[in-house]
């Protein structure tokens, strides 16, 4: 059954992760560091919302769940891509430069290793540590069908959530523990859903779920420091019941042409999108000869020209490929 909600809500989730890795594009000189600061306590950390989506999903097509069936879709939606897409970004950071995100003594592999290790950890790319550690997911799927159906397994959920925030973002198996969480909050959201969207339609709720989303922000602002912080994925799991309550509500007034259009080519959007951003900001820097200096107008100029330029480029591959466009960039 198709879930409207979802899927305006997957058009706002990609615009959060490309407005996310937008911020990176620019040098923020010293007038402007309150509007990054408060950038990258609102914006970034958009996985959260993707992986509370994952969650959402998962469990709500559980009753056409079949082990085999699903693995290999993900295999050729998901794994596919990811090693096609990841190409070009591997061959550049294993044979001309050295990528600054590895650690200290990953480039003393031989160049074999160091391809496997990219594919393993999605490092090449600044969005792609997302590919190995939904993958683990989607390993556990049956796992979770299983305790899907158990009376009782949702009461860990509060215990999970502690453990969030004491395990941080890492290495795949690092980042599957941190985000497990709210992969579960998704599945709590979906198998429970007729209650939880009566209680999230509230107008009531939904002004409390935001009172607490600028109340942790808030705290984030003055009393820590750093980002992706234990409190940023707090903040980001009470965005994600606030934008499911309010796309509930919202119904079918935010049914438009453009919202389902960068739904349906989100994940490509998702894969691309670094490209276009990196390339860009290479360019820019290339033809003025120094860094882009940031401020609010042009950052909300360049996160809407990427995410519009990926979700056209997305349409036209898939109007040239037609459903084999997932082979190539998932969408």
């Amino acid at each position: 059954m198709f879930l409207g909600y979802i899927h305006s809500f997957r058009a706002l989730a990609i615009l959060f992760i490309v407005a996310g890795h937008t911020i990176d594009f620019f040098i923020w000189p010293e007038n402007n560091l309150i509007i990054e600061r408060l950038l990258r306590i609102f914006i970034s950390n958009g996985s959260v919302l993707f992986v509370f989506i994952a969650g959402y999903l998962f469990q709500h097509l559980m009753g056409k769940y079949q082990t085999k069936k699903y693995l290999l879709a993900k295999f050729k939606n998901v794994i596919v891509p990811y090693f096609i897409v990841s190409i070009p970004a591997i061959i550049i950071f294993v044979a001309f430069i050295q990528r600054e995100t590895v650690w200290f003594d990953f480039y003393n592999n031989p160049e074999w290793l160091q391809v496997v290790y990219f594919y393993l950890t999605g490092k090449h790319l600044a969005p792609l540590w997302f590919i190995p550690m939904i993958s683990l997911f989607y390993l556990i799927a049956p796992l979770l069908v299983i305790a899907d159906k158990q009376k009782h397994f949702y009461w860990i959920l509060p215990a999970t959530i502690l453990v969030s925030c004491f395990v941080g973002r890492g290495l795949p198996l690092q980042s599957f523990i941190h985000f497990f969480s709210v992969y579960l909050l998704g599945m709590f959201c979906s198998h429970f859903k007729a209650k939880v969207n009566y209680i999230l339609n509230r107008t009531a709720i939904l002004i409390l779920l935001t009172i607490v989303v600028f109340s942790l922000a808030f705290y984030e602002y003055f009393y820590m420091s750093g980002t992706m912080t234990y409190i940023n994925y707090l903040q980001k799991m009470a965005m994600s019941l606030f934008f499911l309550g309010f796309f509930i509500k919202m119904g079918e007034s935010l049914e438009f042409k453009i919202i389902h259009t960068i739904a349906n080519t989100s994940f490509g959007t998702f894969f691309i999108h670094s490209y276009l951003l990196t390339s860009g900001k290479l360019c820019s820097e290339w033809l003025t000869g120094s860094k882009i200096q940031g401020n609010l107008l042009f950052y909300v100029g360049i996160t809407l020209f990427v995410l519009l330029s990926c979700t056209g480029i997305i349409v036209v591959l898939q109007k040239l490929l037609g459903a084999k466009s997932r082979y190539l960039v998932g969408s």
